[in-house]
């Protein structure tokens, strides 16, 4: 045969479609679900787990809050205090009211406030032997308390004492405590969350919820010394005011609220003496009597 010039090359080359696998409906493997760990185990954990950040997340928000605190201007203070109606005088106790203003604006006078922080002191006549400072400068005396002081020193020691926690935003700071623990807690339950603001705005007057740190009693109790260092040249009256309340504590029945709020230990005391040694002042001295519209009246 004739050669062309043209050359046969090898056959094209056939493609094979590929082949998918087959699909069937399979039943999964047995146990793929099931662990070794017992369902309850397991709840326990996760709740566990939910607790803990619960808790964390509480303490940052409780921390926050005693940091900002001090920065929040006073005036909000003043007008959230205005807006809650707290530490309200009553008309027919108004007398006792401005005896014991007249004695807390000296107090404040000596420990220097800051402008735009005013005090306001209240007189309530229930028998409670306690005393209390809210946000806005307001502060509660009861008549069971007054009543345990015998000296105006004693009452100017308390009255500094309370207004030392305003001074230094204690109570803002353990107010925002309670509302942080209340925005947690109403991720997990809107009642609960609205009963603890309830309970942190209810409990503005004595914080009776959560109360005062070791470090906040202490930084309070160093005005207090200075206070009435200034104003009667001795410390008669802190010791007196603790004295006092040291007793009520040792007698029968429950112990009084102030000291539920405002623990008074024996190292406490201790520590008070310690501070009015170190600046070389006596530990007593004159005493000035007692306001006369405060003085326990015969049969009261």
């Amino acid at each position: 045969m004739a050669d062309t010039g043209q050359r046969r090359g090898p056959p094209p080359e056939v493609v094979t479609p590929p082949r998918f696998p087959r699909l069937e409906n399979r039943l999964p493997a047995e146990g793929i679900n099931s662990s070794d760990e017992h369902p309850l185990r397991e709840f326990a954990w996760l709740v566990g787990s939910a607790l803990a950040a619960l808790l964390l997340l509480m303490s940052l928000l409780a921390w926050g809050a005693r940091w900002l605190a001090p920065h929040v201007p006073f005036s909000a203070e003043l007008a959230l205090a205005d807006r809650l109606g707290l530490a309200q005088p009553k008309p027919e106790h108004a007398a006792q009211t401005a005896s014991l203003q007249q004695l807390a604006e000296r107090v404040s006078a000596a420990m220097r406030l800051p402008s735009g922080m005013p005090i306001t002191v209240v007189y309530d006549n229930a028998p409670v032997v306690n005393a209390y400072a809210t946000i806005g400068g307001r502060i509660v005396v009861y008549r069971g308390l007054l009543h345990k002081l015998r000296s105006e020193d004693a009452l100017a020691a308390l009255l500094a004492h309370e207004i030392a926690h305003v001074r230094h935003r204690h109570v803002a700071a353990s107010l925002g405590r309670g509302l942080a623990i209340a925005t947690v807690l109403g991720l997990v339950s809107a009642d609960a969350g609205a009963a603890v603001a309830q309970s942190a705005l209810g409990q503005a007057a004595g914080l009776a919820m959560l109360g005062y740190s070791r470090e906040q009693e202490t930084q309070s109790d160093e005005d207090a010394v200075r206070a009435v260092l200034a104003l009667y040249g001795h410390a008669g009256g802190l010791i007196e005011l603790f004295s006092s309340l040291g007793q009520s504590e040792q007698g029968t029945g429950p112990a009084p609220t102030m000291l539920r709020t405002h623990p008074l230990t024996e190292s406490r005391l201790q520590a008070v003496k310690a501070s009015v040694a170190r600046v070389g002042a006596a530990l007593d001295g004159p005493v000035t009597p007692m306001p006369a519209l405060l003085v326990r009246r015969q049969g009261s």
